[in-house]
């Protein structure tokens, strides 16, 4: 009697729990992008980027006056400019899945080093952000490195630490709420938000 019901028991266990089909994951394409036609040359050392003499002599020259800015913050053609940052700091945009500084957005960086360097009161915060897709905790971290990677060129450009604070929203504020590359592309970015 024991024996039966022990087998008993035992069949109920094996073939009760029987095991979930799991879907089989779709595979998201890589987005296409398109390369600028002009070859940009990436600088060998960040320093030849920008040299201090440079910065300081030009940035009298071209001094940015935030009341010439158009502040339309529902345009799209205003956040591939500033993203949700502070104008006239300019948002540094990344690649699908990448942290390091596209080519394209060193211009970009040396414009806010300008206007930090002739500001020398101005503190900001650098807020990492990323697209929908992949885990929060995963964007998470990428935005944290995204934000990491621009205070690094920051610093190696002259900037003080003091002045920069880093953040990571990973995809929780986005500011294009559409499922596509032109949205994806505007929310992977690190903004420039003046905090003082």
């Amino acid at each position: 009697m024991r024996k039966f019901l022990y087998l008993s028991i035992i069949c109920f266990f094996l073939f009760s729990c029987a095991k979930k089909e799991v879907p089989p994951l779709v595979k998201i394409p890589p987005p296409v992008i398109e390369k600028p036609k002009e070859e940009v040359k990436k600088p060998e050392k960040v320093e030849e980027v920008v040299k201090e003499k440079e910065v300081v002599s030009n940035a009298t020259e071209e001094v940015f006056k935030p009341e010439e800015i158009p502040i339309q913050k529902e345009d799209k053609e205003y956040w591939k400019l500033y993203g949700r940052g502070s104008a006239p700091l300019l948002a540094i945009f990344f690649d699908f899945d990448e942290y390091s500084i596209r080519e394209d957005m060193w211009d970009r960086i040396k414009e806010n080093v300008k206007y930090l360097l002739n500001h020398p009161q101005a503190k900001i915060e650098l807020q990492g952000n990323c697209d929908e897709r992949g885990t929060n905790e995963y964007n998470m971290a990428l935005g944290a490195k995204r934000a990491l990677e621009v205070k690094k060129v920051l610093l190696k450009l002259g900037i003080e630490e003091g002045k920069i604070a880093t953040i990571s929203f990973g995809e929780e504020k986005p500011l294009c709420k559409e499922s596509n590359e032109e949205c994806w592309a505007i929310n992977r970015r690190v903004d420039f938000v003046i905090t003082k």
